[in-house]
């Protein structure tokens, strides 16, 4: 951290100390904004990140080449253009005079690190394993080879694992989880690990200073608490609101709550590698041991809609026609019992969120109608990711947010049997039909051959079942009238330069 700040001090000079003076009272005011979220970011390593919270940060503290706006069109980034020369060639026209945070120059030898790095992370690096080399022709330029034509590639490069790295800091320093360095509109100056972060603005950020100095990240597991906090005033902004905080703060004056279809969805996750989950019949018992309509109308108060895919509908490949298997407790029983079960003991895991704390409640109820018993596990968030990840829970409840908008980043990482583990695939799912389709459709230039291929992927997972949908989450906040120019975005990242007071 002694580092970061050292680093970090030219930046912090034209900062000063987060007060300004404010045009209507000529007086002095911190311009800070506090926003919270109901967990705390894991890493601020664009290549580590595969949670939406650690996410949020991330996209503030770098750039891409190119980014998606809020209604996902690919908008320049890093990039001011760029040409598709053959199936093979992308040429990127970089913009110049842009600077990191601590103010080394952007060049097209960081796009190349960048992405020679992407490649080689467990986590992320099937998004990027098409590309076979990053030439750079001049300090402005960047084309990409790849081995293959990709469907998928310009939609990666809009993902925050795409975030450009400064390869000179990089290099240099270590532990580069908690101490970033990008071209983005804040800086982290502070990292309290189970309390806070504190971002500061780039006053040289490309696109204009942000117009306020400070922001503060808070993790928040209760809604109740991050609510009242935006009631209060305590906070600014508050994401991650649930039906019940959104129904609270909806007839407030000081508030207001905006929500849209994410590209999100709520699941059930199943080891399909451990004891009776292997075999299928199990898995599909469990699946039909759900009810599903009951989790949505008792807790979500019938406001999202049931899920059929671990797709969203605003997901290019998404297939409204697939079906997960209803609630049918009869068949359930029946098909633990040719497994050769009467009853079945298992663990559920879930984070400290208050939300799927309550499913999981429901789901343990319903379960036990069919023969199994569920115990169910309260984790702090790091926890829940190692725990899943190493293989050691039965069962999870987890969302997953296809940030990308493809259908490759939406299947791929949460099930193609080379991501098993920590990587994403935490229902070790091994299935070779499957595994081959998300193969074809990464390199299928076709969009209507490329819906098919992903159509048949999700008929795949609905039948094996390493999976349940449960519904679709919305992107959904808590904003103060006094914040000005935050969207809502399907996404779901706040963008912070564009906020005011």
């Amino acid at each position: 951290m002694k580092k970061l700040l050292w680093i970090l001090l030219p930046l912090l000079l034209l900062i000063g100390c987060g007060k300004e003076k404010t045009a209507d009272a000529g007086k002095t005011k911190e311009n800070k904004l506090i926003y919270s979220q109901s967990s705390e970011s894991v890493t601020l390593h664009p290549h580590e990140a595969t949670d939406v919270y650690s996410r949020r940060v991330i996209s503030n503290i770098f750039d891409r080449l190119i980014e998606t706006n809020e209604k996902l069109e690919i908008v320049p980034g890093l990039a001011e253009s760029w040409e598709q020369i053959d199936p093979l060639t992308l040429k990127f026209n970089l913009r110049k005079g842009v600077k990191f945070q601590n103010g080394d120059e952007f060049t097209s030898e960081d796009v190349k690190y960048t992405f020679e790095n992407a490649k080689k992370s467990a986590k992320v690096g099937t998004l990027y394993s098409m590309i076979d080399t990053v030439e750079t022709p001049d300090k402005y330029t960047a084309v990409f080879k790849t081995s293959t034509p990709s469907g998928s590639l310009m939609h990666h490069l809009t993902h925050i694992t795409a975030s450009i790295l400064n390869k000179k800091y990089y290099e240099a320093t270590e532990n580069t989880n908690h101490n970033p360095m990008g071209t983005g509109a804040y800086a982290l100056v502070e990292w309290k690990p189970g309390d806070y972060m504190t971002l500061k603005r780039n006053e040289e950020y490309f696109r204009g200073k942000p117009a306020i100095e400070i922001v503060e990240v808070r993790a928040v597991p209760e809604e109740n608490s991050r609510v009242i906090a935006i009631e209060t005033g305590e906070h600014h902004i508050t994401g991650d609101i649930d039906s019940i905080g959104r129904k609270i703060l909806a007839g407030r004056e000081d508030v207001r709550i905006e929500e849209i279809s994410s590209l999100g969805v709520a699941y059930l996750g199943i080891n399909t590698a451990k004891g009776a989950l292997q075999d299928v019949r199990v898995r599909k018992a469990i699946a039909m041991g759900v009810n599903r309509d009951i989790i949505i109308d008792s807790v979500l108060m019938g406001a999202v809609e049931k899920a059929n895919s671990l797709l969203g509908p605003g997901v290019v490949g998404y297939s409204k026609d697939t079906k997960p298997f209803e609630y049918n407790p009869e068949e359930a029983k029946r098909l633990l019992n040719e497994a050769g079960y009467e009853t079945l003991d298992l663990v559920m895991v879930t984070s400290n969120n208050d939300l799927r704390k309550q499913m999981a409640e429901i789901m343990q109820a319903q379960l036990k109608e069919i023969g199994i018993n569920i115990k169910i596990e309260i984790l702090e968030w790091a926890t829940f990711l190692n725990t899943t990840g190493s293989g050691k829970s039965d069962l999870f409840m987890i969302g997953w947010s296809n940030s990308s908008g493809d259908a490759d980043y939406g299947l791929t990482p949460m099930l193609h049997s080379s991501m098993k583990g920590n990587s994403g695939n935490r229902s070790f799912f091994d299935n070779k039909e499957f595994d081959t389709l998300l193969e074809e459709g990464k390199v299928e230039l076709n969009p209507e051959k490329r819906a098919e291929i992903y159509a048949k992927a999700q008929d795949v997972m609905n039948r094996e079942v390493p999976i349940l949908p449960i519904y679709f989450m919305p992107a959904s906040a808590g904003i103060r009238k006094e914040v000005k120019g935050f969207v809502q975005s399907p996404i779901n990242n706040p963008t912070f330069y564009k906020l005011s007071f």
